[in-house]
């Protein structure tokens, strides 16, 4: 999986974005979308999914923690879509997120769950890069040297 870090969802606008640089007045952004750039002023509430993290009975689980785990389990391909009837998300999310705080995990914040999940696919974030395979493996070749 990609980093998340850079990837980012702004208030007021659909679709994710990717972080280019930091400007004087806020930050300049691409649209992942349609790679159509453009500023956002720091009056703007801007959330990086790598910083977001979902309610869970034993504490907070990070975002990419559980993209992560539906990458196993679904080797990359898309999951409910975020239009689906709420019972078929409520479901679907308890199947990957079994312990969530169901008083503070509101159904809209499971939408957006599986719409950013279905969109990375889209984008190619659960691809594995020539370069992280190579540094797969060899993490995997130290692992088996130091045994």
């Amino acid at each position: 999986m990609k980093p998340l870090k850079n990837i980012l969802a702004i208030n007021g606008r659909q679709g994710l974005f990717n972080l280019i640089i930091q400007t004087r007045t806020g930050i300049l952004v691409e649209s992942l979308n349609d790679t159509k750039r453009f500023t956002i002023s720091a009056q703007q509430q801007v959330h990086a999914l790598d910083e977001i993290a979902i309610y869970c009975h034993d504490g907070e689980k990070p975002l990419r923690e559980l993209y992560e785990n539906m990458e196993d389990s679904l080797s990359g391909e898309k999951s409910v879509s975020h239009k689906a009837k709420n019972d078929v998300i409520i479901e679907a999310f308890g199947q990957y997120v079994p312990n969530y705080d169901q008083d503070r995990v509101y159904i809209s914040d499971m939408k957006k769950f599986f719409n950013w999940y279905n969109m990375l696919c889209v984008y190619g974030f659960f691809i594995i890069d020539s370069k992280d395979s190579d540094k797969l493996l060899e993490g995997d070749k130290k692992d088996s040297n130091e045994g």
